[in-house]
């Protein structure tokens, strides 16, 4: 299989995934709206909450950086300035699902 095909399965996977997940989330959103922190803390502490939070957030990082890269193979000529984009967005995302993890073991310990 290609490095392309990959690229369009995983890009297919990560959208059916937030299909699923970005409603969830938005529900919990709605849900925790009213309360004060404590209680929206007990709401996201859940194990599967949190779970499918870091999943969201993972899924959504590593979905955006298949379109960057999607965008930077069709637009950038240049292979060095190509390269130099998709590794600080990569780092970027990279650098944002971690601090999306330690976010959320806080709250677990909190």
């Amino acid at each position: 299989m290609k490095s392309f095909t990959n690229h369009y399965i995983w890009q297919r996977i990560t959208a059916i995934i937030l299909l699923f997940l970005v409603p969830w989330f938005l529900w919990i959103l709605f849900k925790t709206k009213g309360l004060d922190y404590s209680e929206a803390v007990q709401i996201i502490n859940k194990p599967i909450n949190s779970l499918l939070i870091f999943l969201m957030l993972v899924s959504g990082f590593y979905h955006a950086y298949l379109g960057v890269q999607t965008i930077c193979l069709d637009y950038l000529p240049h292979v060095r300035v190509r390269f130099f984009v998709l590794l600080l967005v990569g780092g970027l995302f990279i650098f944002l699902s971690l601090l999306t993890a330690s976010s959320l073991f806080k709250l677990g310990f909190a």
